[in-house]
């Protein structure tokens, strides 16, 4: 994600953007408590599907709390399709193995079920079609899933706003009318 943050960022100042103020968020709270419960289900592996779980419902109050922001609505869809997959599968995302082996990442955990957070993707798998099964090959190569594009693009329209230059996917939408009835 990293990745797409800077790329935003390059994208920003390529735009003329520049970062004037940070923007404030509402029960911004409820993302300190998900950072920690991501942490803790690291170090108690039994309960580590229930402690991810936990922390995408505060992060999804936390995009729900701010979703007059049209970014943030962006990544709540994303984060709610990874929850989804999620929750229907014991509080682990699955991973196509054949997707994982392209990359450089161990897949051992992922095999024998002791990775914290993500399982092999199998027959047996809920939601499969949510699960990271997408090869992203560029900058940071990684396999994301659907949820994970959504959040990408909901990063990158959150930079554009910090940077004063935010796009609006409904004004594209709309495209030359928009500008019509909204310039009277």
């Amino acid at each position: 994600m990293l990745d797409v943050v800077a790329l935003s960022f390059a994208i920003g100042f390529l735009r003329g953007g520049r970062i004037k103020e940070l923007p404030k968020f509402a029960a911004l709270w409820s993302l300190i408590v998900s950072i920690g419960l991501q942490v803790m289900s690291q170090f108690v592996p039994q309960w580590s599907g229930l402690l991810v779980s936990m922390s995408y419902l505060f992060v999804l109050y936390f995009f729900f709390s701010n979703r007059q922001h049209e970014d943030m609505r962006v990544f709540m869809i994303g984060w709610l399709l990874n929850a989804l997959v999620i929750w229907a599968n014991m509080g682990k995302m699955p991973v196509d193995l054949e997707q994982a082996q392209r990359l450089s990442y161990p897949v051992d955990a992922l095999v024998n079920g002791t990775d914290f957070k993500h399982i092999a993707l199998t027959a047996d798998t809920n939601l499969p079609f949510l699960a990271d099964s997408i090869y992203k090959p560029l900058i940071i190569p990684r396999v994301i899933s659907i949820g994970d594009l959504f959040i990408m693009l909901g990063a990158f329209l959150l930079v554009q706003r910090l940077m004063s230059k935010p796009v609006s996917l409904i004004r594209l939408r709309e495209g030359k009318n928009y500008a019509v009835k909204h310039s009277k």
